[in-house]
């Protein structure tokens, strides 16, 4: 097996660790970083010894040679002692030679070689091999390479790993569950994280079984610790201090002392879960105390009934944005905000109600510069240090705060794709209390029902406090409108109820959205007693199948009575999308139709195709979602996870004047849907209208639509993902005065035919109705 992550590692008995990396070990936290996403906890990383990476990969460099190396303990175990040792390799053409003959001394065998001799070569596979022709694998933890034929495995040489490469460090056993079921249970009170009362500081943090904590002041970066003053505990599970000064401003760290599984002591540095800002992913943390937004001054944002919802990531909206932006305004908020108070912002000219972002806590990109998706959170609180300008001082704050306002400016609400199911690197969390704060299996390892590791554990009091606090606070400070949770069966439908109830005290029209899955299972049918809005795969593979005309017009009827989820009381409680960060974009979803590829224009009937499953989509009952870029078919090239790829998610504006007729039927579609030609799609359990599915005289193509019983308003629409054109039998008193409103596929508009591969969205509106947005 080879690298992984930058990296393989394996434990030894006796709590020895090791950490072999991909190249030389730079006092990075590379070693730690790997050791955590494999839910371990280590202490006491150094480099190993050169002999040690020798026995283990076979060699070392020693000043300006590079020393091969096999050990007696390997020789006594392969029954080689006597025999001689060779090194074969790219090196050497696999010959053996005199020349590469290892030499016996103290502790096994060893060949010496000048670096000059291998400059030649950046890499290169090798093996010992005995006289009588025996060849020996490398060790097996060590990573090491296939050859050619499969069965057998190579070490490797590369010039870049010296011996540096190898990392070993200390395995801590945790003391496991016993001792934390009181505080499991325990719903910790008051507040959490720094304040100021003008005269005084204070610190406070939930730890009930540290065995010390110290609050860590740093003067100008992380490395620099100016002081270490003590905490106090209470009977509470708390622990606190208090100082006579302003600290505003200031960097701070919790050393965490605790007992591992044999009651020795350990401790750990880490960053305040309500730190309100931080420096980077492994802090300091900033002592800052932001204002409140007056609830007077909050924005309103539509009923979820009324919501288009678009999602989006902030550096695939800013890289191609076509608008005059430095290079540091393209990575974060400051430049999202500047590009909306453009008229000419794509957002705006969309024309959806409601943005999705997608996830802005501190997570754990390890550069400002890197792409990240941002579903690996290390904190709850701070908006992320790689979006703002400056991560010393209070600007994430401040800019974050400035991009919701200009959000707000441009009439769109702001929901934030939010992580509390698991946590990212390094995890703070976990060294904090790892099993009051992370769930754990019967053999107490950590869940990994997230899928990423670092489960929390929901329902764990504590952990619902954090959560809670977290989300209360984006409102308050941020006038944030509402909240998507990943994965939201891992939060649990008690947990979800309460945060429902709790945010709604301030925000009474919050939006709230979730999926309802995870690896574990799917959230329960009592979720319809919420006002939640699920994440509806149904609808997701209804429309796709539809467009794709491999499922006949009954499920698409299906879909427009609004019976896609049944355990729904209202339609809201479906979020339908074709299409969002995750997975395949939708055109990659009809790859298996026509031959094209990257670069090709894509084929006609494909992009016909996604028109009538956006066409439904927007027509149909429930809350739609477009992914940003989705109105100009945007695509990822094949491939299905692009989570850190940001060339790839990029938008390409540029693809607007391509598919520029497409771009303005999604906005009329929306348009549409807003005004009160959607009133039903958005109110389908109103008395209001009655509904019709037309003749067509055809096994896929539909004419669906609905009259109001009082002012005898008449909207339908018609599909057809066939290849043949197909009649509709529309009554004479829906034809007469009809208005064609929005379509894709018609040369000209005749209610009464449906051309191929087709959507029309229609009305027919008496002359004393003004169908205006509602």
């Amino acid at each position: 097996m080879g690298y992984q992550g930058g990296g393989k590692l394996w434990i030894e008995p006796k709590g020895l660790g090791w950490v072999a990396l991909e190249r030389d070990w730079e006092g990075d936290l590379l070693p730690q970083d790997l050791v955590a996403e494999a839910g371990i906890i280590g202490d006491g990383f150094k480099v190993a010894e050169p002999y040690t990476r020798a026995s283990l990969g076979g060699y070392v460099k020693v000043k300006s040679k590079w020393l091969f190396f096999f050990p007696d303990q390997s020789i006594f175990f392969h029954g080689i002692k006597g025999e001689k040792i060779f090194l074969l390799g790219d090196c050497n053409d696999w010959k053996i030679s005199s020349r590469w003959e290892l030499s016996p001394v103290q502790r096994g065998m060893e060949l010496w070689i000048e670096d000059e001799a291998l400059s030649e070569f950046e890499e290169f596979e090798f093996k010992f091999c005995t006289e009588k022709g025996r060849w020996i694998d490398p060790h097996d933890n060590f990573p090491a390479f296939p050859t050619s034929a499969g069965k057998f495995r190579n070490a490797r040489f590369h010039k870049n790993r010296t011996g540096k490469d190898l990392v070993e460090f200390n395995v801590i056993e945790p003391r496991g569950v016993i001792g934390s079921e009181k505080w499991i249970s325990y719903r910790p009170e008051g507040s959490f994280g720094f304040s100021f009362d003008g005269e005084y500081s204070s610190f406070r943090i939930f730890a009930p079984r540290a065995e010390g904590i110290e609050l860590l002041l740093f003067e100008e970066t992380a490395d620099n610790i100016s002081q270490k003053i003590p905490m106090l505990p209470k009977d509470d599970g708390s622990w606190f201090v208090t100082l006579q000064a302003s600290l505003k401003g200031v960097l701070y760290k919790f050393s965490i002392t605790q007992l591992d599984a044999q009651s020795n002591l350990f401790s750990k540095e880490i960053v305040d879960p309500y730190a309100r800002a931080m420096v980077g992913r492994d802090g300091p943390g900033l002592a800052l105390i932001p204002e409140f937004k007056p609830q007077c001054k909050a924005f309103n944002p539509p009923s979820i009934e009324d919501a288009v919802v678009v999602e989006a990531h902030i550096r695939d909206l800013l890289a191609n944005a076509p608008c005059t932006l430095n290079d540091g305004e393209r990575l974060g908020f400051k430049g999202l905000a500047k590009w909306l108070a453009s008229k000419d912002c794509y957002l705006r000219k969309l024309g959806a109600n409601v943005v999705e972002l997608q996830p802005v806590h501190e997570f754990d990109a390890r550069t400002k510069e890197q792409y990240h998706w941002g579903y690996m959170p290390v904190n709850f609180f701070s908006p992320a240090s790689v979006y703002s300008s400056c991560s010393k001082n209070d600007a994430s704050i401040t800019e974050f705060s400035q991009l919701v306002d200009a959000f707000h400016d441009a009439g769109m609400a702001v929901v934030l794709d939010v992580v509390y199911n698991h946590i990212g690197i390094p995890q703070h969390l976990i060294n904090l209390d790892r099993e009051i704060y992370c769930s754990t299996d019967s053999t107490g390892n950590l869940t990994n029902h997230s899928g990423c590791g670092n489960d929390l554990r929901c329902e764990s009091e504590p952990v619902k406090k954090l959560i809670i606090d977290s989300l209360v606070y984006w409102v308050e400070v941020f006038d944030v409108d509402g909240f998507r949770f990943d994965l939201g069966e891992l939060l649990g439908l008690e947990l979800l109820t309460e945060i429902e109830n709790e945010l709604k005290k301030i925000k009474p029209g919050i939006l709230l959205f979730a999926e309802p899955w995870s690896f574990r299972g799917r959230l329960p049918a009592e979720m319809n007693k919420t006002g939640y809005s699920l994440w509806s795969d149904a609808s997701r593979e209804g429309w796709l199948k539809y467009a794709k005309n491999q499922s006949g017009k009954d499920l698409a009827i299906k879909l427009l009575n609004d019976d896609s989820e049944n355990q729904n009381y209202r339609s809201y409680q479906s979020l339908n999308y074709l299409e969002s960060h995750d997975d395949y974009a939708l055109v990659d979803r009809f790859r298996d139709m026509g031959d094209w590829r990257d670069g090709d224009s894509l084929p006609e009937e494909v992009v016909r195709r996604v028109m009538v499953a956006l066409g439904m989509l927007m027509a149909a009952p429930g809350v739609p979602m477009l992914s940003a870029g989705q109105d100009f078919l945007r695509h990822k090239q094949g491939i299905r996870n692009t989570y850190l790829n940001g060339d790839i998610n990029a938008l390409n504006y540029k693809d607007l004047q391509v598919f520029e007729k497409e771009a303005l039927f999604v906005r009329k579609l929306i348009e549409i849907r807003l005004s009160g030609a959607g009133h039903r799609a958005r109110y389908p359990h109103s008395d209001e209208w009655t509904l019709h599915s037309f003749p067509v005289f055809s096994e896929s193509a539909i004419c669906y639509g609905w009259e109001h019983k009082k002012t005898e308003e008449k909207f339908w629409i018609s599909a057809n993902p066939s290849q043949e054109i197909a009649s509709i039998e529309l009554p004479e008193s829906w034809i007469s005065g009809a208005q064609q409103l929005a379509a894709y596929g018609f040369e000209s508009f005749d209610p009464n035919v449906v051309s191929p591969l087709s959507f029309y969205w229609a009305g027919n509106i008496p002359a004393s109705m003004d169908s205006k947005k509602s």
